[in-house]
């Protein structure tokens, strides 16, 4: 009988050993970002209003300063991820379409894909 719990026991264990690393991938929207040099950030304008549908998502305003910390590409291409203020990194930071941001400059034309990292 006590054999019987513990290989039961031991198959749970390696069923949840495998899963856990299976879901940690799954929470990240793209295996590879893409970035202008090591530091992976750059300033964008937003071209219009913008309302995350959760809070992985960066909201903000038409016009508003955009720092684009890094470009998904891979899985998901039409991402990117910065904040609106640099002084205010963790209370703001998060996803957004790319297509709403303009170019206020454009430093470099070479871009580096860089795996992106579980959290």
């Amino acid at each position: 009988m006590a054999a019987k719990h513990f290989y039961r026991l031991g198959f749970l264990l390696l069923v949840l050993f495998y899963l856990i690393p299976t879901a940690a991938l799954e929470r990240r929207f793209s295996d590879f970002k893409r970035c202008a040099d090591e530091e992976c950030s750059s300033k964008f304008a937003s071209v219009t209003d913008f309302s995350g549908p959760d809070c992985r998502f960066l909201s903000f305003k038409k016009s508003e300063t955009v720092f684009v910390y890094y470009k998904l590409s891979g899985r998901r291409a039409d991402l990117w991820a910065g904040s609106v203020s640099m002084l205010e990194i963790g209370s703001n930071f998060g996803y957004f379409p790319k297509d709403l941001l303009a170019v206020n400059h454009l430093y470099t034309d070479k871009e580096l894909e860089v795996p992106t990292e579980v959290w």
